[in-house]
């Protein structure tokens, strides 16, 4: 018996997905896409081709995506056509070099290629395929014309291949996919306009000219955010304490050290900002009597008085001007974290505060994962684990965000 041929129902909604699926053994990640985008609040159409069908059949994509799947052979009779009508953005992981060769010159050879000659909304692609297939002269042409028609292609990435050969082709993983997505969908909530103040990093309180009181921030969360404002057309500034991590996308950037340092340029900035972003971890406290020089090693206890430090946020919102936006972060350790971070909501009058549990290793410092809890004034929105990247996307997607300004941007 052959598979049921069932019509698929094409009903319009204001964030339907369609999800292309290629041959070729990366599609077994899209099945992990598929779940997030609909975990999300998506609605999904999954569209296949005939070889993707060899590697996941579509009874594993319509139980995920909760409909039947678009595939060569349906009783519809323009399943192309009505699904590029009704679909926001289009999202084609794995993308073969067989499928982007037919994509780039416009052929119909099956539903998903005739589907993307009908579409007219943005295309996001990952595409998937061995290294020497990825930097063949062939395909890096194909590329150049996809994206000079707006295709925004999300890696490929580097490293050991299904076959076993090492280089470029990688599929990029669910989560950064589903980040791009987000951000693509988010174009139309764009933040050209708004001045955003991002503070990233850990600081560090000096014991003498050599040693220091610190913490394990590597600024990644920060960072990814300030990216994420960058990406939306914000005009950003990022105000990074001690970090490893850096921005990719164009914006200004501050070094600062001690807390003192940070609340003394994050003040100067918050004057012209619409949004300020608190994510730098800032220490509660300081040496009291930090030694000019570098103290000298012996066996003699050494004593420190640690006096606090000045709470930044709670200053920031004390001071804040109206209609700008203040987002805190909260580091909590295991249960009551969401209370404890609405508590610092109300006390620090911020507008949202961004909370993880630092008691879990998967997440948070060293990592480049996180899971959030979006705090505000009347809701708490849960953000599943995934990367900094997406999580950054979850903020600004959730944030409270003022009216454009219009302004010239504020120079810190």
């Amino acid at each position: 018996m052959g598979e049921p041929r069932v019509p698929p129902r094409i009903c319009h909604t204001t964030t339907m997905i369609l999800v292309g699926v290629c041959g070729g053994i990366a599609a077994y990640k899209s099945c992990e896409l598929v779940r997030l985008l609909v975990k999300d609040g998506h609605d999904v159409q999954v569209v296949q081709t005939p070889d993707s069908r060899r590697f996941v059949g579509p009874t594993t994509f319509a139980a995920l995506s909760r409909r039947p799947v678009l595939t060569d052979g349906g009783d519809d009779v323009f399943p192309h056509l009505d699904a590029s009508k009704v679909a926001e953005l289009l999202c084609i992981a794995p993308l073969s070099a067989t499928t982007m060769s037919r994509i780039a010159h416009g052929e119909a050879a099956n539903v998903l290629t005739a589907t993307t000659l009908a579409f007219t909304g943005p295309i996001v692609a990952a595409p998937a395929m061995n290294p020497r297939m990825w930097e063949d002269e062939a395909t890096r042409a194909n590329v150049k014309l996809l994206e000079e028609r707006g295709m925004e292609l999300i890696g490929p990435g580097t490293g050991e291949t299904a076959e076993g050969e090492l280089g470029a082709g990688r599929m990029a993983e669910p989560d950064e996919i589903a980040a791009a997505i987000t951000a693509r969908l988010a174009a139309g909530r764009s933040m050209a306009g708004l001045r955003v103040v991002v503070t990233a990093g850990g600081t560090r309180e000096p014991l003498d000219a050599v040693r220091y009181i610190g913490n394990r921030s590597s600024g990644r969360m920060g960072a990814a955010v300030a990216d994420e404002a960058a990406r939306r057309g914000a005009d950003v500034t990022l105000i990074l304490a001690a970090a490893t991590a850096r921005p990719s996308a164009p914006m200004r950037v501050i070094h600062v050290e001690t807390a003192a340092e940070l609340e003394r340029a994050t003040l100067a900035a918050a004057g012209g900002a619409d949004v300020i972003v608190m994510a730098a971890a800032v220490s509660d406290y300081r040496p009291a009597d930090a030694e000019a020089g570098k103290r000298t090693k012996s066996r003699d206890v050494w004593h420190v008085t640690l006096e606090p430090t000045t709470d930044i946020l709670a200053g920031l919102g004390a001071a804040r001007r109206p209609a700008q936006v203040l987002i805190g972060f909260a580091a909590e350790h295991g249960e009551g974290g969401a209370a404890r971070a609405r508590q610092k909501l109300e006390r620090k009058g911020a507008d949202m505060i961004v909370m993880n549990d630092i008691s879990r290793r998967d997440i948070g410092f060293d990592s480049d994962h996180n899971e959030l809890t979006l705090v505000t004034s009347d809701r708490e929105t849960a953000v599943s684990r995934r990367s900094k990247r997406a999580c950054a996307a979850a903020i600004w997607d959730a944030a409270p965000l003022p009216a454009r300004t219009g302004a010239e941007p504020a120079r810190a």
